[in-house]
């Protein structure tokens, strides 16, 4: 993908200069796909028109994977975000750990499925009593107790507010009503709007940054190198996710991780990963009985003193 500058009917310029003609030839040639629909990548200020310079190109194998999209929003350039969506479901992208949710906890549907009977802890095996027991819990908690989603929120802006919010509503809707109506007067608005939620946000910008390093003092704390690490990019507010990607699948489930690093652990100190020689000289070494009998006056058998 990149700004090629070239106009093409095929990706839908009005006209078709040099560079044009070569990328044609060059697609056609090397049997290459074009992603791009009929969605416009840059906008042209000065003569107020929409053109397509930017081009997705790839394979045929994996044109049919991907789809082709821009956002309508400029977000302060003369060219559009470009959006590249994978649609195959072969890719299982991490999840934050679902948790129980139990302020909206229904303890009478939690009470009539929690049901803990004699029969379960007279087992033969405490194993399988203690299993029985957990199965009922959790099963009764499931039916009785909502989870979060389990999506990865959204990065926080602390300098966000109802403000900003409003400000940037007018500018998506003179930019909106500029695109369809390219006239003079709706270019001048759309700039208006644009210089006013500049404004506003760079304003609340700064007053969250002066109420941010107010809260800062001489005294050193949990608190403070917190904040610290959200000045160098570093705090995550509990948002990471653990996951683990184990022979082109991802892992999320931390039970599952733990079972997949053992296992790797447990073959890494097999005797399937050492080498001949050490496997022989290993066998050949434990034929021999090991003394542990020992002196009483070696000296990590003396008295301490």
């Amino acid at each position: 993908m990149g700004d090629f500058n070239g106009h093409n009917p095929i990706w839908g310029s009005p006209d078709i200069n040099l560079r044009g003609q070569q990328m044609e030839t060059l697609i056609d040639n090397h049997c290459i796909c074009l992603l791009n629909n009929s969605n416009n990548t840059y906008f042209h200020q000065p003569t107020r028109t929409f053109h397509t310079l930017y081009l997705a190109l790839c394979s045929p194998s994996l044109a049919i994977k991907w789809n082709f999209n821009t956002e309508d929003d400029l977000f302060n350039s003369d060219h559009f975000p470009i959006i590249l969506s994978y649609i195959d479901d072969d890719i299982r992208y991490p999840e934050r750990p679902k948790k129980f949710i139990f302020q909206k906890v229904n303890w009478d549907l939690f009470s009539e499925f929690a049901t803990i009977t004699l029969d379960m802890v007279e087992e033969l095996s405490i194993d399988d009593a203690v299993n029985k027991v957990t199965y009922s819990i959790i099963q009764a908690a499931d039916m009785a107790i909502p989870k979060t989603s389990g999506k990865i929120p959204k990065i926080w802006k602390p300098w966000w507010n109802e403000e900003c919010r409003i400000f940037n509503k007018q500018q998506k809707k003179a930019w909106d009503k500029f695109r369809r109506y390219p006239t003079t007067s709706n270019l001048i608005n759309f700039k208006l709007a644009k210089t006013n939620f500049r404004t506003v946000k760079r304003t609340s910008q700064r007053k969250s940054w002066q109420a941010f390093i107010s809260t800062i003092t001489n005294q050193i704390s949990k608190k403070l190198w917190d904040k610290i690490r959200r000045l160098s990019g570093r705090y995550s507010d509990n948002t990471s996710v653990s996951f683990l990607n184990h022979n082109g699948q991802v892992i999320t489930d931390a039970k599952k991780i733990a079972n997949t690093l053992a296992e790797a652990f447990s073959a890494v100190s097999s005797a399937s990963s050492y080498s001949q020689d050490f496997i022989s000289y290993k066998k050949n070494e434990e034929r021999y009985n090991i003394d542990f009998n020992t002196l009483t006056d070696d000296e990590y058998n003396s008295d301490f003193h």
